[in-house]
């Protein structure tokens, strides 16, 4: 719905409110008390909220056409960004299925379903062909619109599972900040690709406070993943080491009980 009516250069980096919320909400939920770091980095990311809110890209898809839909779709700039998306997730999902690297492949599961999922522009597109094919006289729906709509689904649900799978593996609050952090940093460099956000920027004040207040969000979103560093993110283990170190585990205190055992038979014996 919001869709219809912002850009997504300003929709976007409104996910981050998903992190503020977490850290609000973590203690009467959770009983878990947010610490002072994460109390900081929830203002920064309000605060670049607003400064995105205030001075984005305030202009909509009124009075569009189907053919600058269509056109807008061989723009070199936003070509140029799905090759560049595209070689980027290819280099992700190799340093996760490959990767020897802790650090690396975890950066690799966080990032790689906020970089899908900054592809907005197949549903905002599509609602753009909806309200242009009620505006023009003899106008029927595209061949591409249905397609406009699949790959919208895949790139929705593509990067909810990559989040899924990171949650798997590490905790929910370095996942949740890495997703929305890539997914502002990719939703923002479509929209200049795509929706040629800059240009739409009247003013001086535009140019510096709205690419501030990305910077200022995303601030918010490092010092979230950097604290959860500090206080010790855990390494991924594989699945087959999982139910070894578990076994592994439970026999200890078997193995322990069973020295002591012994130990209390040769006492008793001498």
């Amino acid at each position: 719905l919001a869709m219809n009516y912002a850009s997504p250069s300003i929709l976007a980096p409104f996910s981050g409110l998903t992190l503020v919320w977490i850290v609000l909400l973590s203690q009467p939920l959770i009983g878990e008390r947010p610490t002072r770091t994460q109390i900081v980095a929830a203002c920064l990311i309000v605060l670049g909220q607003v400064l995105i809110a205030v001075f984005g890209d305030h202009t909509n898809d009124e009075g569009v056409t189907l053919r600058e839909v269509k056109e807008s779709y061989l723009y070199p700039p936003f070509l140029t960004y799905l090759v560049g998306l595209g070689l980027w997730m290819l280099l992700l999902v190799y340093w996760i299925r490959f990767g020897v690297n802790p650090t690396l492949k975890r950066f690799s599961w966080g990032v790689a379903g906020g970089s899908i999922t900054g592809l907005q522009n197949f549903l905002k597109d599509g609602l753009t062909i909806l309200k242009a094919v009620d505006a023009e006289e003899d106008a029927s729906l595209p061949w591409y619109f249905p397609l406009m709509l699949v790959l919208a689904a895949v790139s929705a649900f593509g990067g909810l599972l990559f989040l899924t799978a990171c949650m798997k593996r590490y905790d929910a609050t370095y996942s949740s900040a890495m997703f929305v952090g890539s997914f502002v940093v990719s939703a923002s460099i479509m929209s200049a690709a795509h929706y040629a956000t800059f240009s739409h920027m009247s003013t001086l004040w535009n140019w510096v406070f709205y690419p501030f207040g990305l910077m200022v969000l995303m601030a918010g979103v490092w010092i979230l993943v950097h604290e959860r560093q500090q206080r010790g993110v855990e390494v991924e283990q594989p699945e087959s080491q999982r139910g070894v170190s578990r076994s592994v585990e439970l026999q200890e205190p078997l193995v322990s009980e069973s020295r002591n055992v012994s130990s209390s038979n040769l006492s008793t014996g001498t």
